[in-house]
């Protein structure tokens, strides 16, 4: 569950990613909202799988509300993607595999999202 004080950081992560001027090297508001899309995804499995983390599907839904509300993509369409891009992954892996990547893979968005909070 989102706690208010973990709102402003997020805000503040949203902001100073997407405010960067696009020759800087972190990553593009389109790369951005790729990856906070994918994470929100599998973080979501994970927690409908009951795996614990310190940083929540909201947490990550807020990000790509803010990355929205910035640059006006479309977060929603980055969401269809990011389930298109691990169903297929599941087609090509087997559903076990795919499973596995994905909850190893919000444990790492868990960790991205710590760095960015600056925790």
């Amino acid at each position: 569950m989102l706690k208010l004080g973990s709102l402003f950081p997020l805000a503040a992560v949203g902001i100073a990613f997407v405010a960067a001027p696009v020759s800087a090297k972190g990553p593009s508001p389109k790369k951005l909202m790729e990856i906070s899309a994918s994470c929100a995804y599998v973080v979501g499995i994970a927690e409908g799988n009951e795996v614990q983390l310190n940083y929540g599907s909201a947490d990550w839904m807020n990000v790509i509300r803010l990355i929205e509300q910035q640059t006006g993509l479309d977060g929603e369409q980055s969401l269809i993607s990011a389930k298109a891009k691990y169903n297929k992954r599941t087609r090509a892996m087997g559903a076990d595999e795919a499973y596995n990547y994905m909850l190893g893979r919000s444990k790492d968005c868990d960790r991205e999202m710590a760095v960015f909070q600056g925790s």
